[in-house]
Protein backbone atom coordinates (compact mmCIF):
# COMPACT_ATOMS: atom_id res chain seq x y z
CA UNK A 1 0.00 0.00 0.00
CA UNK A 2 1.19 3.51 -0.37
CA UNK A 3 2.16 5.58 2.94
CA UNK A 4 1.55 8.92 0.71
CA UNK A 5 -2.12 8.19 0.25
CA UNK A 6 -2.57 7.07 3.75
CA UNK A 7 -0.35 10.52 4.88
CA UNK A 8 -2.11 12.94 2.60
CA UNK A 9 -5.82 11.67 4.09
CA UNK A 10 -5.14 11.58 7.76
CA UNK A 11 -3.37 15.08 6.51
CA UNK A 12 -6.23 16.64 6.31
CA UNK A 13 -7.65 18.63 9.40
CA UNK A 14 -11.52 19.25 10.14
CA UNK A 15 -13.75 19.99 12.74
CA UNK A 16 -14.62 17.17 15.33
CA UNK A 17 -17.59 15.84 15.89
CA UNK A 18 -18.18 17.36 19.56
CA UNK A 19 -17.34 20.68 18.33
CA UNK A 20 -19.75 20.66 15.17
CA UNK A 21 -22.53 19.49 17.55
CA UNK A 22 -22.06 22.42 19.48
CA UNK A 23 -22.25 24.58 16.55
CA UNK A 24 -25.28 23.18 15.16
CA UNK A 25 -27.31 23.44 18.55
CA UNK A 26 -26.09 27.07 19.01
CA UNK A 27 -27.26 27.55 15.32
CA UNK A 28 -31.00 25.88 16.16
CA UNK A 29 -31.54 28.42 19.42
CA UNK A 30 -30.62 31.71 17.26
CA UNK A 31 -32.75 30.78 14.88
CA UNK A 32 -35.48 29.90 17.31
CA UNK A 33 -35.31 32.92 18.89
CA UNK A 34 -35.35 35.31 15.67
CA UNK A 35 -38.30 33.29 14.55
CA UNK A 36 -39.75 33.24 17.96
CA UNK A 37 -39.14 36.64 18.85
CA UNK A 38 -41.24 37.61 14.97
CA UNK A 39 -44.01 35.15 15.00
CA UNK A 40 -44.62 36.15 19.43
CA UNK A 41 -43.60 39.15 19.86
CA UNK A 42 -41.10 38.49 22.38
CA UNK A 43 -39.05 41.72 22.15
CA UNK A 44 -42.30 43.95 22.05
CA UNK A 45 -43.86 45.96 19.12
CA UNK A 46 -42.00 49.15 18.08
CA UNK A 47 -45.68 50.48 17.02
CA UNK A 48 -47.15 52.24 19.72
CA UNK A 49 -50.39 53.81 18.72
CA UNK A 50 -52.71 56.00 20.45
CA UNK A 51 -55.90 54.46 21.74
CA UNK A 52 -59.20 55.49 23.15
CA UNK A 53 -59.34 54.63 27.05
CA UNK A 54 -62.89 55.98 27.50
CA UNK A 55 -65.85 57.64 25.21
CA UNK A 56 -68.64 59.34 26.68
CA UNK A 57 -70.99 61.47 24.72
CA UNK A 58 -73.73 63.37 26.53
CA UNK A 59 -76.39 64.79 24.62
CA UNK A 60 -78.64 67.77 24.54
CA UNK A 61 -78.04 71.25 22.05
CA UNK A 62 -75.27 72.04 20.65
CA UNK A 63 -74.07 75.73 20.97
CA UNK A 64 -74.73 78.56 18.67
CA UNK A 65 -73.51 81.79 18.04
CA UNK A 66 -77.27 83.11 19.06
CA UNK A 67 -75.78 83.20 23.07
CA UNK A 68 -76.97 79.47 23.29
CA UNK A 69 -75.09 77.57 26.06
CA UNK A 70 -74.16 73.88 24.58
CA UNK A 71 -76.02 70.90 27.10
CA UNK A 72 -73.82 68.43 25.01
CA UNK A 73 -70.43 67.45 25.72
CA UNK A 74 -67.96 64.90 23.73
CA UNK A 75 -65.34 63.90 26.99
CA UNK A 76 -62.46 61.84 25.85
CA UNK A 77 -59.43 59.86 27.17
CA UNK A 78 -56.36 58.76 24.96
CA UNK A 79 -53.81 56.99 25.94
CA UNK A 80 -50.36 58.17 24.15
CA UNK A 81 -47.33 55.07 25.15
CA UNK A 82 -45.87 56.34 21.82
CA UNK A 83 -43.93 59.69 21.03
CA UNK A 84 -45.99 63.48 21.62
CA UNK A 85 -48.54 63.76 19.36
CA UNK A 86 -51.81 66.11 19.07
CA UNK A 87 -55.17 65.86 17.99
CA UNK A 88 -55.59 67.60 14.20
CA UNK A 89 -59.41 66.54 14.07
CA UNK A 90 -62.28 65.14 15.96
CA UNK A 91 -65.41 64.98 13.27
CA UNK A 92 -68.86 64.05 14.64
CA UNK A 93 -71.56 62.32 12.58
CA UNK A 94 -75.09 60.85 13.19
CA UNK A 95 -78.41 60.68 11.70
CA UNK A 96 -80.12 63.84 13.76
CA UNK A 97 -77.42 66.01 12.60
CA UNK A 98 -77.52 68.05 9.63
CA UNK A 99 -74.20 68.05 8.39
CA UNK A 100 -71.02 66.43 10.83
CA UNK A 101 -69.60 68.40 13.61
CA UNK A 102 -66.19 69.22 12.79
CA UNK A 103 -65.56 72.69 15.05
CA UNK A 104 -65.39 72.41 18.89
CA UNK A 105 -65.35 74.70 21.62
CA UNK A 106 -63.45 74.27 25.22
CA UNK A 107 -65.97 75.64 26.58
CA UNK A 108 -69.86 75.33 26.79
CA UNK A 109 -70.65 79.04 26.30
CA UNK A 110 -69.44 80.37 22.13
CA UNK A 111 -66.71 82.57 22.48
CA UNK A 112 -64.64 83.18 19.17
CA UNK A 113 -61.80 82.56 21.58
CA UNK A 114 -62.48 79.48 22.96
CA UNK A 115 -62.50 77.21 19.90
CA UNK A 116 -60.22 74.52 19.72
CA UNK A 117 -57.70 75.20 16.76
CA UNK A 118 -56.55 71.78 15.63
CA UNK A 119 -53.07 72.06 14.48
CA UNK A 120 -51.21 69.90 11.91
CA UNK A 121 -47.94 69.59 14.32
CA UNK A 122 -46.77 68.56 17.58
CA UNK A 123 -47.05 71.79 20.11
CA UNK A 124 -46.48 70.99 23.95
CA UNK A 125 -48.66 74.32 24.65
CA UNK A 126 -51.35 73.60 22.13
CA UNK A 127 -54.84 72.53 23.89
CA UNK A 128 -55.22 69.38 22.09
CA UNK A 129 -51.73 68.48 22.80
CA UNK A 130 -50.73 64.35 24.20
CA UNK A 131 -47.77 63.44 26.10
CA UNK A 132 -45.79 60.74 25.48
CA UNK A 133 -46.35 58.02 27.73
CA UNK A 134 -49.84 59.58 29.71
CA UNK A 135 -53.42 59.40 29.40
CA UNK A 136 -54.83 62.85 28.52
CA UNK A 137 -58.70 63.70 28.91
CA UNK A 138 -60.15 66.30 27.16
CA UNK A 139 -63.57 67.66 26.85
CA UNK A 140 -65.00 69.40 23.69
CA UNK A 141 -68.43 71.69 23.21
CA UNK A 142 -69.77 70.89 19.78
CA UNK A 143 -69.68 74.22 18.13
CA UNK A 144 -72.49 74.44 14.82
CA UNK A 145 -72.29 78.11 14.21
CA UNK A 146 -75.69 79.85 13.34
CA UNK A 147 -76.90 76.51 13.28
CA UNK A 148 -78.51 74.39 16.33
CA UNK A 149 -78.22 71.00 16.21
CA UNK A 150 -79.43 68.51 18.80
CA UNK A 151 -77.45 65.71 20.04
CA UNK A 152 -80.53 62.77 21.15
CA UNK A 153 -79.63 61.10 23.87
CA UNK A 154 -80.10 57.04 23.15
CA UNK A 155 -79.27 57.85 19.95
CA UNK A 156 -75.72 56.77 18.27
CA UNK A 157 -72.91 58.46 16.71
CA UNK A 158 -70.30 58.06 15.30
CA UNK A 159 -66.72 59.55 15.59
CA UNK A 160 -63.17 60.05 14.11
CA UNK A 161 -60.24 61.62 16.05
CA UNK A 162 -56.98 62.23 13.86
CA UNK A 163 -53.31 63.01 15.25
CA UNK A 164 -50.59 64.54 13.42
CA UNK A 165 -49.01 61.21 13.87
CA UNK A 166 -51.09 59.94 10.84
CA UNK A 167 -53.08 58.10 13.25
CA UNK A 168 -56.70 57.54 13.84
CA UNK A 169 -59.31 56.25 16.04
CA UNK A 170 -63.01 56.01 14.82
CA UNK A 171 -65.99 54.30 16.99
CA UNK A 172 -69.53 54.79 17.49
CA UNK A 173 -71.08 56.12 20.96
CA UNK A 174 -74.84 56.55 22.22
CA UNK A 175 -75.38 59.43 23.86
CA UNK A 176 -75.99 59.61 27.04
Amino acid sequence: MNTSILRMKSGKKGVTPVIATIILIAGTLVLALVVGAYTFGLFGSNVKTVTLSSATLYGGVSQTTGGQVATSSLTLSLNNPGSASAISSVTLTGTGLASPITSWSSTSNYVAANLVAFVNSYNSLSPNALSPGQVTSYTFYPNTGANSASITTGQTFNYVINFVNGQSVSGSLIAQ
